[in-house]
C-alpha cells in the first residue's frame, strides 16, 4: 500500500524550522528516496508515483561505495524501482527462488551505500554439459537512475569471475535484442561477440517501447580461461541463424 503521509510528513519538518533546514539538492533526493519502496503501488496504472527523476540523485561520491552482496528472495519485494526499465521482466517469486535455490553464488545485487535502495542485480546460471558446460546471463540490469556509472560491467564481470572461478565453465553467453545497441555496446567493450542470431526470440503481447515486438536475439559469447581446453572455441561465429527451437538449451 502507498504510504501516502510521507510527502507530509517531510513538508511538515522542513516548515517547522526552515531556518535548520538548507537542503542541498543531494540531501533532497536522499531523503525522498530514503522512504521504504514496499509502500509504494506496483500497479502499472499507477506508475506515476514509480518515475525516477530525470537528474541521477546520489551521485556524490557514493558509487565508489556501492555494496554488491549476495540476493536474498527477499530483496526481490524492492526491485520496483529497478524494474521500472520496460525491457526488464519481472518474475514470479517462484523463478527467482529457482535461481536462487539452485545457482546462489550467480544472484547478485547492487544497492546505494547511505540510503539502501536498489541500484541493479544479476540473475544468472550454469548450464550446459561437456565442452558446452557454460555461464548464463539471465538478466542484468540497472536502475535508469544509476546508469552510466559502471555498474552494469562491475555486476557482469563478477558473474564471469564466478563462471570461471567456482564452475571452470568454457564461456559466457547471454542474448539481447538486435536493435538493442546500447546494451550490445556494453558487452562488447567487454570482450563479448555476437556468436549466431537467433530468429524471433523474442515475443509478446506488445512492443517496449522503441523495441519491436516480436524481433531476433543476438547470441553473444565471452571465452574464460578454460575455453583453450575445447576442440573448437566456443566463440568462433556461426555462419546461419538458427530458430529457438534449434537452442542447445533453454
Amino acid at each position: 500500500m502507498r504510504n501516502s503521509h510521507a510527502p507530509h510528513v517531510c513538508m511538515y519538518v522542513l516548515m517547522k524550522r526552515p531556518s535548520t533546514y538548507r537542503m542541498t539538492a543531494c540531501h533532497w533526493f536522499t531523503l525522498l528516496f530514503s522512504l521504504p519502496l514496499s509502500h509504494i503501488h506496483t500497479h502499472t496504472t499507477d506508475r506515476i508515483h514509480r518515475t525516477p527523476p530525470t537528474v541521477a540523485p546520489f551521485d556524490c561520491g557514493a558509487h565508489a561505495m556501492t555494496t554488491y552482496r549476495d540476493m536474498q528472495l527477499t530483496d526481490t519485494l524492492h526491485f520496483n524501482f529497478v524494474n521500472l526499465d520496460q525491457l526488464t521482466e519481472t518474475y514470479s517469486t517462484s523463478f527467482y527462488g529457482e535461481y536462487m535455490t539452485h545457482w546462489p553464488e550467480y544472484q547478485r545485487i547492487c544497492i546505494h551505500p547511505t540510503t539502501g535502495i536498489y541500484m541493479g542485480y544479476t540473475l544468472g546460471k550454469a548450464e550446459g554439459d561437456g565442452e558446452n558446460f557454460h555461464g548464463h546471463v539471465s538478466a542484468v540490469t540497472v536502475a535508469p537512475t544509476f546508469r552510466r556509472l559502471g555498474l552494469g560491467e562491475n555486476l557482469m564481470k563478477e558473474l564471469e569471475s564466478t563462471t570461471a572461478e567456482v564452475h571452470n565453465a568454457y564461456f559466457v553467453d547471454l542474448f539481447v535484442r538486435k536493435s538493442n545497441k546500447v546494451a550490445q555496446d556494453m558487452y562488447h567493450q567487454l570482450g563479448y561477440i555476437v556468436y549466431r542470431t537467433v530468429l524471433s526470440y523474442y515475443r509478446g503481447d506488445g512492443a517496449k517501447g522503441p523495441f519491436k515486438n516480436d524481433e531476433d536475439a543476438l547470441d553473444m559469447r565471452k571465452a574464460m580461461p578454460r575455453d583453450k581446453e575445447r576442440r573448437k572455441s566456443s566463440v568462433i561465429p556461426l555462419s546461419r541463424s538458427i530458430k529457438p527451437e534449434e537452442l542447445e538449451w533453454n
